[in-house]
C-alpha cells in the first residue's frame, strides 16, 4: 500500500502532457474528479495543458475533436471547453514542456506517443521534479499506465523509465497517419478510452483515498483479460498516522448484525400483542400456538329494547323491537 505525500484537500496542481487520443479523454475524466473533490471539501484540481499539435482532420476519428476544431491548437481548444463548462480557470500552453513549468507541480500527466518524448519530460524534472509522474501509453491494441515517483527517497515507486530501460535510447518512428481509415488500421478504435480510464481511476483512488494498492495496469484489448493491475513494490515505509494526509472519501463502517440477549432466543415469536392487552396469533402460525388460557370475549347480540325498557322495569313504554322478526320474545 503507498500512502499519498501531499494533502488532497490543497489545491492540486496537474500538468497534462499531450492532449491528443489519450489525452483528450484524459482531461474530461479530469473535469470530473475536479467536480468530487469539491463535492467532498476539498480545494479542486488546477491543470495546464501543454501540446503543441493542431486539430487536423484525421484527429476526428479517435480523439476528442469536433470538425469546427480543425486548424486550432489541441491544448487551447480543449481547455477552453473545460473551461466553459465547468466554471473552471484551466491553463493552455500551444507548445512543449520547458523545464520552469514543473515547478510546483503535484502530478505530471504524459500522454505521448514516443519514447523521444518521455525522455524530454523526464529531462525537465532536472530544476524541479514532481511528487509523482502518471505516464500513458499505447501500442496498437495495447497499453500501458505507470504511476512513479520522480524525487529521490527511500523505496520510492520507480516511473516509466525505470520499469522499461530500452526506453532511454533509440529514434521512435511517429509518424502521422495520412487518413482517418490509416489511423483506424494502426490502432484499435477504443485503446485510448481504455487507456485513459485506467490512468484517471488510479489518480482518483489516490487522490480521494490518500493511498492506492496498485501503481499502474496493463491494457491487451485482445486478448480475454483485458486489464491486469500492477501492484505496489514491497517494502514501502509506513507513515506514522499523525502525517498521514485525511482521505476526501471516508470509508463506510459496516455495520455488525445485533447479537440476542443472553437467555433469548433471536427467532422472532409468533404471537403480537393488541393494544387492549389480549393476545393474537400472528397471521400463518398454527392454530396451537394460540395460548388457551387468554380468549377473546365471546359476541352477543344486542338486548331487546322492550324486553329491556318496556315489560322488565316498566319505566319506559313498549317500543317496537327493532329484531321483531329474528326476536323469540316477540
Amino acid at each position: 500500500m503507498h500512502t499519498l505525500t501531499f494533502d488532497p484537500k490543497e489545491p492540486v496542481r496537474l500538468i497534462l502532457v499531450g492532449v491528443g487520443g489519450t489525452g483528450s479523454l484524459m482531461l474530461t475524466h479530469l473535469v470530473r474528479l475536479d467536480q468530487a473533490i469539491r463535492a467532498l471539501g476539498g480545494a479542486g484540481l488546477h491543470v495546464t495543458a501543454f501540446d503543441p499539435d493542431v486539430v487536423s482532420e484525421t484527429n476526428l476519428t479517435r480523439q476528442n475533436f469536433a470538425p469546427a476544431d480543425i486548424g486550432r491548437h489541441k491544448a487551447v481548444v480543449l481547455v477552453e471547453r473545460c473551461n466553459l463548462y465547468a466554471g473552471l480557470c484551466w491553463d493552455a500552453y500551444p507548445r512543449t514542456l520547458k523545464d520552469g513549468d514543473v515547478k510546483g507541480a503535484h502530478v505530471v500527466i504524459s500522454c505521448v506517443d514516443s519514447a523521444q518524448s518521455r525522455r524530454a519530460i523526464h529531462a525537465a524534472f532536472r530544476a524541479q521534479p514532481p511528487q509523482y509522474w502518471l505516464d500513458c501509453g499505447n501500442d496498437a491494441a495495447t497499453g500501458q499506465v505507470i504511476l512513479g515517483q520522480v524525487r529521490p527517497s527511500p523505496a520510492r515507486l520507480p516511473h516509466v523509465l525505470d520499469r522499461d530501460p530500452t526506453m532511454h535510447t533509440g529514434v521512435d518512428d511517429d509518424r502521422p497517419s495520412c487518413s482517418a481509415a490509416e489511423a483506424l488500421t494502426r490502432q484499435h478504435l477504443f485503446i485510448n478510452p481504455a487507456v485513459a480510464l485506467q490512468a484517471a481511476q488510479l489518480l482518483g483512488e489516490l487522490l480521494l483515498n490518500a493511498k492506492t494498492p496498485t501503481c499502474g495496469a496493463f491494457i491487451n484489448l485482445a486478448e480475454p483479460l483485458r486489464v491486469v493491475a500492477l501492484p505496489v513494490p514491497e517494502g514501502q515505509p509506513e507513515v506514522p498516522r499523525a502525517r498521514r494526509p485525511k482521505p476526501l472519501l471516508k470509508a463506510r463502517r459496516e455495520r455488525r448484525p445485533r447479537r440476542p440477549a443472553a437467555g433469548r432466543s433471536s427467532r422472532p415469536s409468533p404471537r403480537r400483542s393488541s393494544p387492549h392487552g389480549s393476545t393474537r396469533t400472528a397471521p400463518g402460525s398454527p392454530r396451537s400456538a394460540r395460548s388457551p388460557s387468554v380468549r377473546a370475549p365471546p359476541r352477543r347480540s344486542p338486548a331487546c329494547w322492550s324486553n329491556s325498557h318496556g315489560r322488565r322495569s316498566g319505566r319506559h313504554p313498549i317500543r317496537a323491537c327493532p329484531h321483531r322478526p329474528c326476536c323469540p320474545d316477540h
